[in-house]
């Protein structure tokens, strides 16, 4: 190792999933725009797409075997034996943890490490509403425990920093709100959109609304296929596109069978071009009865497309309802319905909030602006050491 690496401060990310989420871009986008003044490495479940991508670009990754998604008391033990014995080998001088059992996990094996400041990444929350009683439980307890062992934390919207202060889960001056942003000049290089939608099966005709998200429970995909048939009556040339992949496949592609709208809808599965599939859609959707805050948005918005979206969590931190997209309820086909068709029925409208949209993206939410503020929030963290 050189000397120059050497003197660079040495920062773990643990992220406990590597998939490409929210959560997984915003911790790749901060490891990458940052690895030429830190050391950068990451803690992580092995394989996957997100491990790859932080290797693709020259930085590490150390497999912790017992990562899972789901509560395992045996595994989630093994998983802070492994993240504690990593810490007393590699003497990291700041812990970056990501999401709530990262997060804990992360922080616990730090305290117990003796080992350097921790900051934590609230990208959402594991103890909404629509989580079962003994999870929500569990999880605003273990954040309650947790909130002594961080130096600092970083809330990716403007709810999410309210709701940390309301439950005290950390004190007002230990919070940094810092957008998840975006790589805006990904989702602005011109692409052949006619022959995109060809591909997808489009005409010039069809008014293609398009939700990128995996096929999870919560992401509202039911919401919108029950507002299919009164939308398709009034615009028989909407085309709902779901970009992503998910245990609701099968669920969703039958209910759409059920409804007779199965030739209005297009499942495309896992796809790595979402910057030029984003480019080929006219409206974009995202009907989350829960949300962080919802970077899909933001990149919708980057390419001048106008907003339908739940007006839930950090979502309303991103979309001025009327103004760059309409706001809904959520769990509410018939407000769904109605926003949808007002925008298909209006390349107008559609244009203006999209124009205004991709301006406000431009002033607030780049991944360049986010990068920064992380960086001053790793030199105070790391002056104070």
């Amino acid at each position: 190792m050189d000397t120059m690496t050497e003197q660079k401060a040495r920062v773990l990310h643990i992220h406990v999933l590597p998939v490409i989420t929210g959560s997984g871009i915003n911790t790749f986008l901060t490891m990458d725009g940052l690895k030429e003044k830190y050391q950068m490495e990451m803690a992580c479940a092995p394989g996957g797409p997100l491990n790859e991508l932080v290797v693709e670009h020259g930085m590490t990754v150390h497999p912790i075997k017992n990562f899972v998604s789901e509560m395992a008391f045996f595994k989630d033990l093994h998983a802070l034996w492994q993240v504690y014995r990593l810490l007393r080998k590699r003497r990291f001088d700041l812990v970056h943890t990501h999401n709530s059992k990262g997060g804990f996990i992360g922080r616990f094996a730090a305290f117990l490490a003796s080992g350097p400041p921790v900051i934590h990444g609230v990208h959402g929350f594991a103890f909404h509403q629509n989580e079962p009683w003994l999870r929500r439980t569990l999880f605003f307890t273990l954040e309650k425990i947790a909130k002594y062992w961080s130096a600092k934390v970083i809330c990716i919207s403007q709810p999410l920093v309210d709701l940390w202060v309301q439950c005290k889960l950390a004190a007002p001056e230990k919070i940094s709100k810092i957008y998840s942003g975006i790589e805006v000049n990904k989702f602005k290089k011109k692409v052949n959109r006619s022959k995109i939608r060809k591909e997808l099966g489009l005409d010039s005709k069809d008014i293609a609304i398009g939700q990128v998200s995996k096929l999870w429970e919560g992401k509202g995909h039911e919401d919108i296929i029950n507002a299919a048939p009164a939308l398709v009556e009034k615009v028989p040339q909407a085309k709902i596109i779901f970009i992503g992949e998910g245990p609701l496949l099968e669920k969703l592609q039958k209910m759409t069978t059920e409804k007779n709208v199965q030739d209005n809808f297009i499942f495309l599965g896992y796809r790595s071009n979402i910057p030029e599939l984003t480019q080929a859609l006219d409206i974009a959707v995202l009907a989350s009865h829960f949300e962080g805050m919802g970077r899909v948005i933001l990149e919708a918005m980057a390419v001048g497309l106008p907003i339908v979206a739940s007006r839930v969590g950090g979502i309303v931190d991103l979309v001025i309802d009327n103004e760059t997209g309409l706001l809904v309820d959520p769990h509410t086909p018939s407000q769904l319905t109605l926003a949808l068709t007002k925008l298909a029925q209006d390349p107008d409208l559609r244009k203006k909030m999209g124009a205004l949209g991709q301006q406000r993206v431009d002033e607030r939410f780049t991944s360049a602006m986010m990068i920064d503020q992380i960086d001053s929030l790793y030199k105070e963290v790391l002056s104070q050491k």
